[in-house]
C-alpha cells in the first residue's frame, strides 16, 4: 500500500474534489508537499499554506510555483497561491471564507494552551465549511517495536480514539459542526480492534453557523504569493484563441500543399494536448483554387474544408466561420462574434478588408 502521508493527502484531496471547495488553507503546511498536489485540484481558486517555520517555507516555496505547462495550457479558473508565516493559534482575517481546511498532523505538536486557542481560532473565527483533522493513534502504537510513548519527540501527546474523538465532539457542540471519524493505514490481520494508524476527524459546519465578527490586525507574514495563469485572464484568453486559429490555418496550408504536390499527405502533427491528429487523405483530383465538399483538414480533423476557402496568389483565404468550426476554438471563444473581436484585435493574423476571412500564407515557407 501507499505510504501512510500519501494515504493522508490522497484522503484531502478526494474531499476537496468532493465539496468542489474555492478557497482551501492547510494549517501546519511545512514542506508544502499537501500544497502541491492540491494546486492541480480545478475548483480550487485560493490556495494557502500557514506554518511557523520561515526558513522551511522559504526551501519549499518552489513547490507551488507555476511550471511552464502551466503556461502553455492555462486553467479555466484562476488559482492564486499564498504561503505564510504564522501561528495557527492567532486570528488573522485573510483565513476567513475558507471553504476547507485541513490539518494533518499537526494538533500533537501543540501544547495545551496553543490547543485551546488553535481551536477557538479555527472553528469559532475562521469558521470553515469543512475542516479535516488527523492525528496519531495512541491505540495503534503497541504496533511499533522500540515506541515506548509517542512516535516523534516533538510530540506533545498522542490521544486515543476515545480521547480524540471525545475532543472533537466538544468541538462540535460548541461551534455547531457535525462531524464524521475514519482513519488510513490498516493494521496487520488479527490487529482490527486497535483501528487504523492514523485517526482522522472530518467537520461540517452546520449552515446555521454564522460568521464571528472579524478583526483588522495582519498578524501573519505573506512569504510568497504565486498568480497561476488562466483563462479568466482576457490576455491569456485571447493569446489561446489565436495559437489555434494559427494552428487551424496552417494546417489548411499544409493540406494545400499535399494537393499541390498531387500525393498523400505525410505531414503529421502533435497538438498541445500531446494527442496525434489523424490525418485526412486528399486525392490529386481535388484542386484548383476552390474546393466543393467538405474533407477534413490533413492534421486537424476537427476542421473541415469550406467550399469558401481559396488560394489566391500566394495567400489563402479562410473564412472565420470556417474556424469556428474547430471545437476548442469554439469552446474558447463562445461566438462567432467574440471570435472575429479577437482576431480583430491582434496583429499576429491578417484579415481580408471586409474582416471576414483569414488571409494566410500559402507556400511552403510560412
Amino acid at each position: 500500500s501507499p505510504p501512510l502521508y500519501k494515504q493522508r493527502y490522497q484522503l484531502v484531496v478526494e474531499l476537496v474534489e468532493k465539496c468542489q471547495a474555492r478557497k482551501v488553507a492547510d494549517l501546519g503546511c511545512a514542506r508544502c508537499t499537501l500544497l502541491s498536489r492540491l494546486k492541480f485540484c480545478s475548483c480550487i481558486e485560493v490556495l494557502i499554506g500557514v506554518d511557523t517555520d520561515l526558513e522551511l517555507l522559504k526551501e519549499n516555496m518552489y513547490r507551488v510555483s507555476p511550471l511552464p505547462g502551466d503556461y502553455l495550457q492555462p486553467r479555466p479558473s484562476p488559482l492564486s497561491v499564498r504561503l505564510y508565516q504564522g501561528s495557527v493559534a492567532v486570528k488573522d482575517p485573510r483565513m476567513l471564507d475558507c471553504d476547507f481546511v485541513s490539518c494533518i498532523e499537526l494538533i500533537e505538536h501543540l501544547d495545551a494552551t496553543e490547543l485551546a486557542r488553535f481551536s477557538e481560532v479555527l472553528f469559532g473565527y475562521m469558521n470553515p465549511a469543512v475542516v479535516v483533522i488527523t492525528t496519531p493513534n495512541a491505540d495503534f502504537n503497541p504496533l511499533f517495536p522500540g515506541v515506548t510513548k509517542f512516535r516523534h519527540c516533538d510530540h506533545r501527546f498522542e490521544w486515543s480514539r476515545s480521547e480524540f474523538q471525545a475532543w472533537c465532539l466538544d468541538i462540535g457542540r460548541t461551534n455547531a459542526y457535525s462531524m464524521e471519524f475514519t482513519g488510513v493505514g490498516v493494521g496487520p490481520a488479527g490487529t482490527e480492534t486497535l483501528g487504523f494508524c492514523t485517526q482522522v476527524a472530518i467537520f461540517r459546519r452546520d449552515p446555521s453557523n454564522k460568521m464571528k465578527m472579524k478583526n483588522s490586525e495582519l498578524p501573519y507574514k505573506l512569504i510568497y504569493e504565486a498568480v497561476y495563469p488562466s483563462m479568466q485572464n482576457r490576455k491569456i484568453l485571447h493569446d489561446a484563441i489565436l495559437n489555434e486559429v494559427i494552428f487551424a490555418a496552417e494546417c489548411v496550408r499544409r493540406s494545400f500543399i499535399d494537393i499541390d504536390t498531387g500525393g498523400q499527405s505525410e505531414w503529421r502533427t502533435c497538438r498541445a494536448d500531446g494527442e496525434e491528429c489523424a490525418l485526412a487523405a486528399f486525392s490529386p483530383e481535388v484542386s484548383g483554387p476552390s474546393f466543393g465538399g467538405s474533407p477534413e483538414v490533413a492534421g486537424c480533423p476537427e476542421l473541415s474544408w469550406s467550399p469558401e476557402v481559396t488560394k489566391i496568389g500566394a495567400q489563402l483565404h479562410i473564412p472565420v466561420s470556417t474556424f469556428f468550426t474547430n471545437p476548442r476554438i469554439r469552446q474558447l471563444s463562445d461566438s462567432l462574434q467574440q471570435l472575429q473581436e479577437v482576431l480583430q484585435a491582434s496583429n499576429r493574423v491578417k484579415l481580408s478588408h471586409c474582416g471576414s476571412s483569414i488571409l494566410y500564407p500559402a507556400g511552403d515557407e510560412n
